[in-house]
């Protein structure tokens, strides 16, 4: 039975995946990697699955918002998960989170607060089910 890593939110306590932005001159993967890289302390090498769950995120979330274009609105949220199935390292975490945990599909699933994270990771389980991970060998 596969288990999810959950991280929590060193600001408001919330539990969620690894996320965060797209730096000036990455494309999606390349920020995927670097912020599983930066939030985990484990290698961003292995195995990624962009997943179909796509969503958006209100600009005025973001402290840097104030940079943006004045007809941005809505940031694009893209999920992914990595499979860390052969690492041998723990986690080791960011400033950005205070505590990880691994769980089950249905404690992982009501431990997550926003609807759009429960959808990714049901997408995930249901893939992971049917053997179904996008580009997988």
């Amino acid at each position: 039975m596969p288990e999810y890593a959950l991280f929590q939110r060193a600001d408001d306590s919330h539990w969620q995946s690894v996320a965060g932005g797209v730096e000036e001159g990455e494309d999606l993967e390349s920020a995927a990697r670097r912020e599983f890289a930066e939030e985990t302390g484990l290698p961003a090498a292995g195995p990624l699955f962009k997943l179909d769950m796509v969503s958006g995120v209100e600009k005025s979330c973001f402290a840097a918002s104030k940079l943006w274009p004045d007809n941005l609105y809505i940031v694009p949220k893209h999920f992914f998960a990595c499979d860390v199935t052969r690492e041998k390292a723990q986690i080791v975490l960011s400033s950005e989170h205070r505590d990880t945990q691994w769980l089950p599909y249905q404690a992982a699933y009501e431990s997550l607060r926003y609807d759009d994270d429960k959808t990714a990771l049901w997408e995930l389980d249901q893939r992971i089910q049917r053997r179904d991970l996008p580009g997988a060998p």
